[in-house]
């Protein structure tokens, strides 16, 4: 039983929902661009309904990963022996996948699918722009004539979150030493982020800030500030308590602070809670997941790419639209059906085994 348990207690050991939960966030992402890249209606999204407008899907899902990366992240920062174990774990999980599908989109893929000869493909910058992708520089996510008539021509409209990611590795080393002085200096730290997070996507209203966009700006404030609540439920996990009351407040509380005020301030406050409370449950379901593997990274890698060629396949162009269309969720059955196998695969053949070097 979950009831009124620290999240100490429910922490330990593997038996939670958490992978069944970031699968579920990666399946929100996919959800919210069948709907962008198939009609470009986001409107139609349920999440944007739930939110009063102000969040999507895919939003929420990302927002989902980061809290739980922060909880495990620094986890695994402390059980590390050193630094370069711990980056070597990180980088173990993270790049090997990101290689092969950057790579293959950008070699194989990518003069497979273009509407451009081999010789121009490989001729335009565009691709070395797109293999920046692999330093995690948010280079061009397009390649040469892939996609050229859809409503998105996008080849990896996930991984822009990726060079968050990692920058929130760092920042976990670089924290580290004043956290382990005084834990609630990670409040200041949240803090921080959540300022960056409100001053540039509020108050300041140029376009750049020294040279980096304000887009950049307020992603970074909003996902560290995510990460950096993840990181304090660990940090507290001792003086956190799980229990449905306080579930149910979260929930109130969630709807009632995005109504008004901000989302990503709502999340961070009450979402947190609703996802550490689900997250280290055990459901039976969550029991035989684990058992299968954990496919949401390489579901949240993938699916991008492969619902863009399920819409090469299956879609059309309606009353003399230039640019294709098809059914999101058509779109998204579909696309479920391919993606599964080959993040199945991925994770027995490619990413489990590489995980057994860290």
């Amino acid at each position: 039983m979950i009831e009124n348990k620290t999240l100490e207690q429910l922490s330990q050991g593997k038996d939670n929902n958490l992978n069944l939960v970031r699968l579920v966030a990666a399946f929100m992402v996919m959800y919210m661009h069948s709907l962008a890249l198939c009609q470009a209606n986001l409107e139609a999204d349920i999440m944007y309904t739930l939110t009063f407008h102000k969040a999507l899907s895919g939003q929420v899902g990302v927002d989902i990963f980061f809290v739980i990366s922060g909880f495990l992240i620094y986890r695994s920062y402390e059980r590390n022996k050193s630094i370069w174990k711990y980056l070597k774990a990180r980088f173990l999980r993270i790049w090997p996948l990101l290689a092969v599908f950057i790579l293959s989109t950008a070699f194989i893929f990518g003069p497979m699918f273009s509407t451009v000869s081999r010789k121009e493909y490989f001729a335009d910058p565009w691709v070395k722009e797109y293999l920046l992708n692999l330093v995690f520089i948010s280079g061009r996510n397009r390649l040469p004539g892939v996609f050229a008539f859809h409503i998105n021509q996008s080849s990896n409209g996930s991984i822009w979150t990726l060079q968050y990611e990692v920058i929130c590795y760092i920042l976990v080393i670089a924290f580290a030493l004043l956290i382990k002085r005084n834990r609630k200096f990670v409040f200041a730290i949240i803090a921080t982020s959540a300022a960056i997070y409100f001053y540039f996507n509020y108050g300041w209203k140029s376009d750049s800030f020294y040279g980096v966009s304000n887009e950049t700006l307020v992603n970074f404030g909003r996902l560290s500030m995510e990460f950096e609540v993840g990181v304090a439920y660990y940090l507290f996990r001792d003086k956190i308590i799980l229990s449905f009351k306080l579930f149910f407040v979260a929930i109130v509380g969630i709807f009632a602070c995005t109504y008004l005020v901000d989302f990503e301030l709502s999340f961070a406050i009450f979402g947190t809670y609703i996802i550490m409370f689900i997250g280290f449950g055990y459901f039976k379901i969550s029991h035989l997941y684990n058992k299968v593997g954990d496919i949401s990274y390489g579901v949240y890698i993938i699916s991008f790419f492969v619902q863009q060629r399920v819409i090469d396949v299956m879609g059309a162009s309606p009353d003399g639209y230039q640019v294709l269309h098809m059914d999101p969720y058509v779109n998204l059955g579909v696309t479920t059906l391919i993606v599964v196998p080959i993040a199945l695969l991925s994770w027995h053949l490619f990413e489990k085994q590489l995980l057994k070097l860290k």
